[in-house]
């Protein structure tokens, strides 16, 4: 005769909450997330023409004019939003999930659109595809189209969908730093705005992050930051030139490896021009990244240490 063993409940590994502080971070790496794609999917559509992307000419508006691309622009980012939506749920509800719409604002900060389930529990893998086909699906889909019709319009909804899915990438790699056997389900807490990791009380504690994702996670976010920071510097620079100078600003050698940004404005044209040293900005990322790893490692360590004695 066989002994049915009673079954367990889940044991709680981690947890991932989306605080305020986490909102405006968010917020952050998405403005810059936004032009950052854009200059990448630029590239991408320089290279289906055959042209260069640099310099970039970007025309001085009219007011009426920079009105009506502001409405086009505001238009063709609204319309990627349902898509987007509607990609998570479809997802959602494929792996079990009862899926419900809406529009809220995390802690008065972050507006967003979004696709929930109440109480569901996913796979790690079921709920990283979920997270990811907007970014995965409409990006290939608005690519194929940039082949058909390499118009500069398509640009705008694809780095809009991009920066949209700068939650859903972070939340992906905070899941990657685990096994694929875990679950992921609603906090114990009922804490709508995050999620917990789980794994079975037979092996949760010997379950963890993987061996090397907290200083990967780090190298990351390090570098994403040194970007964020770098972009905003930039802008400030440019911005203060054109208050008290010509708007020119040229940061490193054109044409070398140490070329960093160009910005100069052409009245006679009545356009600005932009040139973006792309290695230049992913040395100074890479170099960032590591340095505020090997920081948080270092004082992790020094911390253990303390801890000990």
């Amino acid at each position: 005769m066989n002994r049915t063993e009673p079954r367990r409940s889940p044991q709680l590994i981690a947890t991932f909450r989306r605080t305020r502080a986490v909102a405006v971070q968010w917020i952050v790496v998405s403005a810059v997330g936004f032009f950052g794609f854009a200059y990448l999917f630029g590239r991408v559509r320089a290279a289906i023409l055959g042209t260069s992307l640099e310099p970039i000419v970007v025309p001085v508006f009219a007011p009426p004019d920079a009105l009506l691309w502001l409405v086009a622009s505001v238009g063709l980012v609204a319309l990627v939003v349902v898509p987007h939506e509607l990609l998570h749920g479809v997802f959602m509800a494929r792996y079990g999930g009862d899926v419900g719409y809406g529009i809220g604002v995390s802690y008065f900060v972050l507006p967003y659109a979004y696709a929930k389930t109440e109480g569901a529990s996913y796979a790690r893998d079921q709920l990283l595809v979920a997270l990811l086909a907007p970014f995965v699906g409409i990006t290939a889909v608005g690519l194929a189209a940039m082949f058909v019709y390499p118009s500069p319009l398509v640009i705008v909804p694809l780095a809009a969908n991009a920066a949209g899915s700068i939650g859903d990438l972070w939340m992906a790699g905070v899941l990657l730093q685990y096994p694929a056997d875990v679950r992921v389900g609603p906090l114990p807490d009922g804490d709508a705005q995050g999620f917990g990791v789980y794994g079975s009380r037979s092996n949760a504690g010997s379950v963890g992050r993987r061996p090397g994702m907290r200083f990967l996670s780090r190298l990351v976010a390090g570098a994403v930051g040194t970007l964020a920071l770098l972009a905003t510097a930039l802008v400030a620079t440019v911005f203060g030139s054109l208050v008290v100078g010509s708007g020119t600003v040229v940061i490193g050698e054109p044409g070398s490896q140490w070329f960093l940004f160009r910005h100069e404005l052409d009245s006679r044209a009545g356009a600005v021009l932009l040139e973006i040293g792309a290695v230049a900005a992913v040395a100074l990322a890479a170099v960032g990244g590591l340095a505020w790893a090997g920081l948080r490692e270092g004082y992790r360590a020094v911390a253990a240490d303390r801890s000990e004695r």
